[in-house]
C-alpha cells in the first residue's frame, strides 16, 4: 500500500524541470552581444595624407570632435603651426575649389554645385556628441540613397569662415567648419525623367554648429553662403536645428521686414527637427491672414524658401489625447456659458479639485517637462482642454536639462580627464531606506535629489486628488516631455514606482526605449511620433533602421534636398514666382497622422495602421518619389496569420480537447454512449444512429474548425481593431489575460465534472471491494422513500445539516446487518452526498464569500485599473472577469465542501465507533470479506475496516486539493506582467487568498480527523495485544487471534500511508500549495530574464 501511494502521488519533477528550462530557453534566450575580432591599434600613425580632406574621421563619427582633436594635435605643436594651418584652410580657398569644379562642367549647362549645410548642436555634452554622431549618419545615409557617394570615406576637411560684421552683441563664428565632398556615385544607371547631366553635380556638406547662428541666422547663413554663391553654388540648409533656432528666425525677419529683398535667391532651408505649431512660433509677428498661419508662407511673404519636413507637436499631442481616450480618459471641451468670461477661467473653474464630481470635468493627468526649452514650455498647452478642442485638467511638473549632472570631461591630459569624470558622476549614498529606496544627497551637481522629491509631492498631489473629487481619480496618464531621452528614462525612472497603475506616454521615438535595460520603467510606455525608426521598404533603399525619429527626418530631409535640387535643373520658375519642387502642403499631408506606438518587450509596437495598409496605399514606383502618398512603413501586425491549414489544425485540436476528456473520465459518459448506440436491436435503427454520430462527429470536428479557420482572420481583425494586439508575451496585450480566464472556465466546467466523476467512481469501487453495493442501493432506494415524504424546506436544509432538523421519518431495524445508529448515520451521509445538495452548499458559499471579498476589496479603497485599449477590450474583461471569478469559487468551494463532508463523516465514524465499539457498523458481508482476507474474526477488524475506508475516500478526496491551487494558479498567471501592465491588486490577491485559505484549512482539518481515527485503531489494537499477551481465559467464546496476528494489524495500521495518512511531504496539500508560489515566481523569473535580455 505505502509503495502504491509513493508512486501514485510522486511528481516527476526532473521531467518538469527540464521542459521549464527548454521552454525558457526558447522563448527567452536571447541573441549573445556582437563582439568584434579586430585587434587595437597601438602603431603610431604613419599614412600621409596631402589633399585638404585629411582629417581622420569614420563616416559615422562626430565630425566637430574629429577636427577638434586634429587641432589640439596642431597645437601642442606650437600655436603658430595651428595659426598657420587656419590660414591655409579659409572660405575664399574652398569657394575657389567650387569655383573650378563649375568650369569643368560642360558649357551651356545652368549646373551648380550643391552646397548641403548641416545644422548641428555644438555643445560639449554627451547628448550632444550622440546627436551629431546621429545627424551625420543620417544625412550621409540620405545622401547613399540619393546615388551619391563620398569622395573620401575616412577623411574630413575644414575651413575657417569669414569674418562676420556683427553688432557687439553678436560674436563671429567661433570655430572652424568641417566639410567633405560627394560625387555621383558611378554604379548608378541614368533615370528616364533624369538627364545624365544632373546627376553629375558634386555636393559639397558643410558641419555647422546651431551656436553660432543664435542670434540673426539669416543674415550669418547668407553671410557665409556668400563667397561659394558667388562661385556658383547653390546652397541648401538642413536646418535649424530645433524649435529655438527656428523662432529666432521668425524674430529676425519680423524684426528686419524683409520684403522685396530675398536674402538669398539660392539658398533653401528644410526644417527638420523644429515640432512646435506654427501658431506659437508666429505668435506676437506683424502678420495677417494665412502667413500667421503658416510659417511657410510667412517665410515665402519675405523671401526665405522653407519647407518644414516633420509635423508639429499639435498633431503629437492630438494623437495622444485620442490614443488616452482608447485606453479609457475621458477628454472634454470646456463648457460654453452665457456672458464673456475668458476660456482660462472656464478652465480652471472646470478643472477645480472637486469638479470631479461633475459630468462635464475631464480626466486629469500630469504633465512633467523640462521648463528650459521652448518645446518643453510649449508642448504642455496642447493637452488643456479648450472651447474647441477637447483635452484634459492637466497639472503641470517641470525639470532642468541634464539630471544625471555629467558635465563634459576636460581634455587636458588623461588625469585631469578620468579626474573630472569622477566629479561628474551623480552622487548617491549608498544607504538605504527601509523600502529599499536610495537617498540622494541633496547637494552636488546630480539632480537625483530633485527628482526624488518631485515624486513625492506628484504623489501628494495625486492623494489629494483622489480624496477631494468626486470620481476618487488622481491623475490618469503622465506626460514625461523634453529633448533628452536619458531625462525621460530618469523620470519614468523615479515615478514608475510611484503611480503604477497611470498610463505614461512622450513623444519622438527612440530606440533607447527598447533595450533591455530600461524595460522596467519604459515598457509600456505610449510615444507619439512623426516618425517610426525607418521609412517605406523603397524610400529607406537598404539602410538600416535608425536610432531616432529625428535621424529619419534628417534622412528624408536629405533625401528631399537632394531630389529638388535635381528638379530646379530641370523645372523652370513657374509664373507665380515659386521656387521651391516640393510644396509645404505635399510634406504635411505625410504627417496627418502620427505614429503610435507602445513599448513591449523586444519591441516598439505601431499602432498606426495596419500590417495590410501597404497593400491599399498608392504605389511609390517611379519617380518622383516624393509625390508617394505615403512614406511610413504599415502598421505592426495585429494578429497571428499563419493560414487556413494551420489555423484548421488547431482548431481541430481544440474540439478534441473540450469533449474527449469528459469521456476518458467518466465511466457513465462511456456507458451512456454505449447503451445509445446499441440498445436497439433492429440492426438498420443501430445503422442510423451511426450514421447520425458520425455525421455530428464531421460537424463538430471537421466543418466547424474549417468554418473557424476561414473566419480567423476577420474576426482576430475585428477584434483587433483600435484595440489591442494578440501578442503573447510582449507584455503589450490583454488578450493572453483573457483567453487565460476563458481556459479559466472551461478548465472549472471540467474540473467539476471530473472532480464529481471521481467521488462517484471511488464510492463505486469502494462499495464493490467491501462487498457492500447491495447495501448501498437498497440504503439509497430507502432515503429516496423517506425524502418523498418530507416537505421541500425541511429537504432543504437537510442539505445544510440534519442534526437539528432530523428526519421525520427515521430508519428502523437494520440494513445488512447494521445497527439502526449506523444504518441512520449512513443515511444522513447519502442526503448529503448528492449532486444537487452538494451543488446547494457550494452555492451558498460562493455567494457569501462574494460578498465578503467585495466588501474587502472596497475597505481597501483601491483603484481598479485595467491595461484597456477601446471599448472592445475593456468589455471582453469585464464580461469574463465576474465568470471567472465565480467559477473559480464554485470549484474552489466545491472541492471544501467535499472535503468539509468528509471530514464530517470521518469524524462521525469515529464517535460511532467510540459510542459502540463492539457493534456493526458495516453490513455483513463487509465483515465477511474481511474476516476470510485477515483470517482474523470480525470483532477485531472494525477499525481496520474503518482505517481502510478513510484512506480510500480521502485518497480520492485529497486528490481533489490541486483543484482550487491550478484554478488560482492560473488566475494569478492571468494578471502576469509578462503579458501586459499587470499589477497584483487587492481584487486578484483577496479571492486568491480566501480561496485558497479555505481550502487549505479544510485540507488541514481532513488530515488531522484522519490522525484521530489513525490513533484510536493504534490504541484499541494495543489494548487487545496487551489483552493477547496475557494467559487467555477457560472458556472463551471464539478462537481470539493470536499474537503474531495482531502485531501484524499493528503494523500494517501504523504503515497505511494512503489518502489522508500519507507523510506530510507525500500529500497533495503541499504540492498544490506551491502551484500559486510557484506562479508568481516563474512568471516574475520569465519577465526578470526579458529585462536582463537572456
Amino acid at each position: 500500500m505505502d509503495k502504491e501511494s509513493n508512486s501514485g502521488s510522486s511528481l516527476p519533477s526532473n521531467g518538469i524541470v527540464a521542459i521549464v528550462l527548454l521552454a525558457a530557453g526558447v522563448l527567452f534566450v536571447r541573441e549573445a552581444p556582437l563582439e568584434t575580432t579586430r585587434l587595437p591599434v597601438k602603431e603610431p600613425r604613419l599614412e600621409q595624407h596631402y589633399a585638404k580632406q585629411d582629417i581622420d574621421a569614420r563616416l559615422w563619427q562626430d565630425p566637430f570632435g574629429a577636427v577638434a582633436r586634429y587641432r589640439a594635435d596642431l597645437r601642442k605643436s606650437g600655436q603658430g603651426k595651428l595659426e598657420g594651418e587656419d590660414r591655409l584652410r579659409t572660405a575664399e580657398d574652398l569657394a575657389a575649389d567650387v569655383s573650378e569644379l563649375r568650369k569643368r562642367f560642360p558649357p551651356g549647362e545652368n549646373r551648380k554645385v550643391q552646397v548641403l549645410a548641416v545644422m548641428l548642436p555644438g555643445g560639449p555634452y554627451s547628448e550632444n556628441v550622440e546627436s551629431r554622431r546621429r545627424g551625420r549618419y543620417a544625412v550621409l545615409a540620405g545622401l547613399n540613397a540619393s546615388r551619391l557617394s563620398p569622395r573620401d570615406t575616412e577623411h574630413l576637411g575644414y575651413f575657417t569662415p569669414p569674418e562676420i560684421a556683427c553688432t557687439k552683441v553678436d560674436k563671429p563664428t567661433p570655430e572652424p567648419i568641417p566639410y567633405e565632398w560627394f560625387d555621383p556615385a558611378s554604379d548608378v544607371a541614368t533615370p528616364s525623367d533624369l538627364t545624365r547631366a544632373s546627376l553629375q553635380s558634386p555636393v559639397l556638406v558643410m558641419w555647422l554648429q546651431t551656436e553660432a547662428f543664435a542670434t540673426r541666422p539669416l543674415m550669418h547663413m547668407a553671410q557665409l553662403a556668400k563667397p561659394f554663391v558667388d562661385a556658383g553654388a547653390s546652397w541648401r540648409v538642413l536646418g535649424p536645428n530645433g524649435s529655438d533656432g527656428l523662432k529666432a528666425m521668425v524674430d529676425e525677419v519680423d524684426g528686419s521686414g524683409l520684403v522685396s529683398e530675398p536674402v538669398n535667391a539660392e539658398m533653401r532651408f528644410y526644417s527638420l527637427y523644429a515640432t512646435v505649431p506654427d501658431e506659437v512660433l508666429l505668435e506676437g509677428v506683424n502678420e495677417r491672414g494665412a502667413e500667421r498661419k503658416s510659417v511657410s508662407k510667412f517665410f515665402a511673404k519675405h523671401h526665405v524658401a522653407l519647407v518644414r519636413t516633420i509635423g508639429h507637436d499639435g498633431k503629437l499631442a492630438d494623437a495622444l489625447i485620442d490614443e488616452l481616450r482608447l485606453r479609457g480618459l475621458e477628454p472634454k471641451t470646456i463648457p460654453t456659458r452665457p456672458g464673456e468670461e475668458p476660456d482660462v477661467f472656464r478652465y480652471q473653474d472646470m478643472c477645480r479639485l472637486d469638479a470631479g464630481a461633475q459630468q462635464d470635468a475631464p480626466s486629469r493627468i500630469a504633465i512633467v517637462a523640462e521648463w528650459d526649452t521652448l518645446y518643453g514650455r510649449s508642448l504642455l498647452r496642447e493637452f488643456r482642454a479648450k472651447r474647441d478642442e477637447p483635452g484634459f485638467c492637466v497639472e503641470r511638473f517641470s525639470y532642468v536639462r541634464g539630471l544625471d549632472g555629467q558635465l563634459p570631461a576636460a581634455a587636458d591630459n588623461d588625469s585631469t580627464s578620468n579626474a573630472a569624470q569622477k566629479q561628474n558622476q551623480p552622487e548617491k549614498d549608498p544607504g538605504r531606506r527601509k523600502d529599499g529606496t536610495f537617498i540622494e544627497v541633496a547637494e552636488g551637481q546630480g539632480q537625483f535629489d530633485y527628482l526624488r522629491r518631485l515624486a513625492v509631492q506628484m504623489r501628494m498631489k495625486d492623494e489629494l486628488l483622489r480624496s477631494a473629487s468626486g470620481d476618487k481619480q488622481g491623475f490618469r496618464a503622465i506626460g514625461v516631455l523634453g529633448n533628452d531621452v536619458h531625462d525621460k528614462l530618469l523620470v519614468l525612472q523615479a515615478l514608475r514606482p510611484e503611480f503604477p497603475n497611470a498610463i505614461f506616454f512622450t513623444t519622438d521615438m527612440d530606440a533607447r526605449f527598447v533595450h533591455p535595460r530600461e524595460q522596467a520603467w519604459a515598457r509600456n510606455l505610449i510615444v507619439a511620433s512623426n516618425f517610426g525608426l525607418r521609412l517605406t521598404e523603397r524610400l529607406q533603399a537598404g539602410a538600416p533602421p535608425f536610432r531616432d525619429s529625428y535621424q529619419v527626418s534628417a534622412y528624408l530631409s536629405t533625401r528631399l534636398a537632394m531630389d529638388d535640387a535635381r528638379r530646379k535643373l530641370q523645372l523652370d520658375e513657374t509664373a507665380d514666382g515659386e521656387r521651391e519642387p516640393m510644396s509645404q502642403k505635399k510634406i504635411r499631408a505625410w504627417f496627418e497622422t502620427p505614429r503610435i506606438f507602445e513599448i513591449g518587450r523586444t519591441g516598439a509596437y505601431d499602432f498606426t495602421g495596419s500590417a495590410s495598409y501597404g497593400a491599399n496605399q498608392k504605389g511609390c514606383r517611379g519617380m518622383p518619389w516624393s509625390e508617394c502618398d505615403n512614406i511610413h512603413p504599415p502598421g505592426s501586425r495585429a494578429y497571428p496569420a499563419p493560414g487556413v491549414p494551420v489555423m484548421f489544425l488547431i482548431f481541430v485540436a481544440a474540439m478534441l480537447l473540450a469533449w474527449v476528456p469528459p469521456f476518458l473520465v467518466s465511466e457513465g459518459a462511456r456507458n451512456w454512449l454505449i447503451r445509445t448506440m446499441t440498445s436497439s436491436d433492429n440492426l438498420a435503427a443501430r445503422r442510423r444512429r451511426w450514421a447520425v454520430a458520425l455525421l455530428i462527429l464531421l460537424l463538430v470536428q471537421l466543418a466547424l474548425p474549417m468554418w473557424m479557420a476561414v473566419n480567423w482572420e476577420p474576426f482576430a481583425a475585428w477584434l483587433t481593431e483600435d484595440g489591442k494586439p494578440m501578442l503573447a508575451i510582449e507584455g503589450i496585450s490583454l488578450w493572453p489575460t483573457e483567453a487565460i480566464r476563458i481556459f479559466t472556465l472551461l478548465l472549472c466546467f471540467y474540473l467539476l465534472f471530473r472532480g464529481w466523476a471521481t467521488l462517484d467512481a471511488n464510492l463505486e469501487e469502494i462499495a464493490t471491494d467491501f462487498d457492500a453495493r447491495a447495501v448501498r442501493q437498497e440504503m439509497t432506494q430507502t432515503q429516496d422513500r423517506v425524502d418523498r415524504l418530507q416537505d421541500a424546506w425541511r429537504k432543504f436544509v437537510q442539505m445544510f445539516s440534519m442534526r437539528f432538523i432530523p428526519p421525520l421519518h427515521k430508519h428502523t431495524g437494520n440494513v445488512g446487518g447494521m445497527e439502526s445508529e449506523a444504518v441512520d448515520f449512513w443515511g444522513r451521509h447519502i442526503v448529503q452526498n448528492r449532486l444537487l445538495a452538494r451543488l446547494v452548499r457550494t452555492a451558498s458559499c460562493v455567494l457569501i464569500a462574494a460578498v465578503l471579498s467585495s466588501l474587502l476589496v472596497a475597505a481597501i479603497g483601491e483603484i481598479r485599473f485595467v491595461p484597456q485599449r477601446g471599448p472592445l477590450s475593456f468589455w471582453v474583461h469585464e464580461s469574463l472577469r465576474v465568470p471567472a471569478l465565480l467559477m473559480m469559487y464554485f470549484l474552489i468551494f466545491f472541492v471544501v465542501d467535499a472535503t468539509v463532508l468528509c471530514v464530517r463523516f470521518v469524524r462521525g465514524l469515529l464517535r460511532l465507533r467510540q459510542r459502540q465499539e463492539s457493534a456493526a457498523n458495516w453490513p455483513k458481508t463487509t465483515l465477511q470479506r474481511f474476516e476470510t482476507d485477515m483470517r482474523m474474526p470480525c470483532d477485531h477488524l472494525e477499525n481496520w475496516i474503518d482505517l481502510q475506508f478513510v484512506a480510500r475516500r480521502t485518497a480520492a478526496v485529497t486528490g481533489l486539493i490541486y483543484y482550487p491551487f491550478v484554478v488560482i494558479s492560473l488566475w494569478l498567471l492571468s494578471r502576469s506582467a509578462v503579458f501586459d501592465r499587470w499589477t497584483l491588486s487587492a481584487g486578484t490577491l483577496i479571492p486568491a487568498a480566501v480561496g485558497a485559505g479555505v481550502a487549505l484549512g479544510c485540507a488541514v482539518a481532513l488530515r488531522l480527523a484522519a490522525e484521530d481515527s489513525h490513533e484510536h485503531a493504534l490504541d484499541r489494537v494495543k489494548d487487545e495485544i496487551l489483552c493477547a499477551s496475557a494467559s487467555r481465559p477457560t472458556g472463551s467464546p471464539a478462537p481470539a487471534p493470536t499474537l503474531e496476528q495482531l502485531k501484524l494489524l499493528q503494523s500494517r495500521i501504523e504503515g497505511l500511508h494512503e489518502g489522508a495518512f500519507a507523510p506530510f511531504w507525500q500529500q497533495p496539500l503541499l504540492k498544490a500549495v506551491l502551484l500559486p508560489f510557484a506562479t508568481l515566481g516563474g512568471s516574475t523569473l520569465l519577465d526578470y530574464m526579458a529585462l536582463a535580455n537572456l
